[in-house]
């Protein structure tokens, strides 16, 4: 099943660079919202169970699993061969 994510949860909002712990989204069903932390999210991704996209205006993006310098798995977004940032932009969560 795809996910979208449009609101992420940092430890530090205001932090361009800080990791996310929480992503969050619609259902894909339009009934209500989701919200999971980002290592289940990224075993979900690794084990392609489900897939999650971001989308801004009729943009869209499929998310992925990075690995950091220090060996830490991390989301980002992936479009047109590109690793972009844009999910440290999104709305912090409120759920």
């Amino acid at each position: 099943m795809d996910y979208r994510i449009n609101c992420v949860k940092k430890p530090h909002r205001n932090s361009p660079h800080e990791h996310i712990t929480d992503v969050g989204g619609p259902n894909p069903d339009g009934n209500g919202r989701w919200k999971d932390t980002a290592a289940n999210v990224i075993r979900f991704i690794e084990s392609k169970q489900h897939r999650f996209y971001t989308r801004e205006g009729n943009a869209s993006a499929w998310v992925g699993v990075r690995v950091s310098t220090a060996g830490n798995k991390f989301l980002q977004t992936y479009a047109d061969g590109v690793w972009k940032d844009n999910l440290l932009a999104l709305n912090e969560c409120s759920l």
